[in-house]
């Protein structure tokens, strides 16, 4: 009978709760979002997590109904956090090392955003993040879009041994 040790948590195990809070963001993502919570969270009256945006791709008559509306929800965009205060609503993209692919989804989900309440005001762009380059951080300004550094330590994700 073999005894195999239970491997100890990976990242996403230990912040597993988090996670669920906040679908569709990576480990190190949850992390700089919980520190932009930290400072920022108490500006807003309320937040929407892994917002679905756009239409999605239809299967086709071929499949059964519901089957085409998973397909059609599965490929939707989803924008990480949007953030409601008053009238505005702001659009949250978040990443660890914010690089040139960010603009173009934040971009992307702006275009694509269209709420079922009406505001009236285009969104606010936010890119929050825990490090961007000169190069990123002026492409963004030039697109209009906020910048919110968070330095952030990861230890918390990293292997202990005997756990």
């Amino acid at each position: 009978m073999s005894t195999a040790a239970t491997p100890p948590p990976g990242p996403a195990q230990r912040i597993q709760a988090e996670r669920l809070k906040y679908p569709g963001l990576l480990p190190r993502e949850v992390i700089v979002l919980r520190n932009w919570l930290k400072l920022h969270e108490g500006e807003y009256q309320s937040f929407d997590y892994n917002v679905r945006a756009g239409q999605g791709t239809d299967p086709g008559p071929a499949y059964a109904q519901d089957m085409r509306t998973m397909a059609i929800q599965n490929s939707q965009k989803r924008i990480d956090a949007v953030a409601y205060r008053g009238s505005e609503v702001t659009l949250i993209e978040v990443k660890d090392r914010a690089t040139a692919s960010a603009i173009g989804q934040i971009n992307m989900y702006s275009a694509l955003w269209q709420p079922t309440v009406a505001y009236p005001n285009p969104p606010i762009l936010l890119l929050v993040c825990n490090r961007i380059d000169a190069d990123v951080a002026q492409a963004a300004a030039a697109h209009g879009i906020q910048v919110n550094i968070v330095p952030s330590s990861f230890a918390e994700l990293a292997s202990t041994p005997g756990t």
